[in-house]
């Protein structure tokens, strides 16, 4: 039982392996995999989004039962903070002229997507979304079409194949700078699948001006939680891992790119002067309303917010 295996989890004194456990054997009876929690669902079910399932939900509450028996915020708070952040990464790279994204590991479409926060300061701006999950591909597919979209089922680890394929060349002029989204996904990545040289041959990739996003996964706020949170994603079975990076690991990402100001920080602290919520519905007064709720602010002096992420943005030197 899920409580169970969290006690079990709990008490284990583990540290987190550097390479992925062997392979599963392939399940053709399950090729959507709804037999073990997904990461993508259960960011989506923080979310509050319905393309979830049941395994997904139990595996999410879980969690957050864990982390909040520590004091610590759970992935809600964590899910929608991080979604505010993008807001305010993709308007950083648009005030500096990028018209064009690539969304590496996007995940399941959910409120306030990188397309969506684009084209309402420029409309002409072009987005690829890349996921490898089958069900995000084809959600994404129905949800998030449009003339300057495109959603493509590839695997970010293997860079040659998203840079190379048709749809990717038609839509985005390499020539021009691009905007390098890996929004809570290099924590998805085991230390033997050498995420730093992933996103070191997208940036190769890429013209000078060109800019890159990372939020990651770090136990520098919350140590106990964040180990609990990995033993929690092996135990359970989820589909990828849940691998919390100290510092120095997530600067080494942004080698090639000159870090912005103020460099790696939790995402409360990564410019909250640009928090410009997507709004798209009217509120009961007949003002547009946040697509998301918005994050209280901590007392005063503590500006770390949930503080489960590092997250940076560079331009490339």
């Amino acid at each position: 039982m899920i409580g169970d295996a969290l006690s079990d989890v709990a008490r284990e004194d583990t540290s987190m392996p550097a390479q992925p456990p062997l392979p599963a054997d392939p399940d053709d009876e399950d090729p959507v995999g709804v037999r073990y929690p997904n990461t993508a669902r259960i960011w989506n079910y923080q979310l509050g989004g319905k393309d979830n399932f049941e395994i997904d939900r139990k595996a999410s509450d879980a969690a957050n039962a864990m982390v909040r028996a520590l004091g610590v915020p759970d992935g809600a708070d964590t899910a929608v903070e991080s979604r505010h952040l993008l807001q305010r990464m993709v308007d950083y790279m648009l005030a500096r002229g990028v018209r064009q994204f690539l969304d590496l590991g996007s995940g399941l479409p959910n409120m306030a997507n990188t397309h969506e926060i684009a084209h309402r300061v420029a409309p002409d701006a072009r987005i690829v979304y890349v996921d490898s999950d089958p069900l995000v591909s084809t959600h994404a597919a129905a949800l998030m079409a449009g003339p300057d979209v495109v959603t493509l089922r590839a695997d970010l680890r293997e860079p040659e194949q998203v840079l190379g394929d048709q749809q990717v060349r038609d839509l985005l002029d390499f020539g021009q700078p691009v905007g390098l989204m890996f929004m809570n996904v290099l924590h998805c990545l085991w230390d033997r699948e050498d995420p730093w040289a992933i996103v070191g041959q997208f940036r190769d990739a890429v013209v000078p001006g060109s800019c890159l996003a990372i939020s990651h996964m770090t136990d520098a706020a919350h140590p106990e939680a964040a180990d609990g949170l990995f033993r929690i994603s092996q135990e359970l079975h989820w589909n990828t891992p849940l691998i919390s990076r100290g510092r120095a690991y997530v600067d080494r990402f942004f080698e090639g790119f000159t870090l912005a100001e103020p460099g790696l920080v939790a995402p409360a602290q990564w410019h909250p002067e640009l928090d410009n919520p997507l709004r798209d519905r009217p509120d009961d007064e007949g003002e547009e309303a946040p697509v998301l709720r918005l994050i209280p602010p901590g007392p005063p002096g503590d500006d770390l917010g949930v503080a489960w992420h590092l997250c940076g943005a560079g331009v490339k030197n």
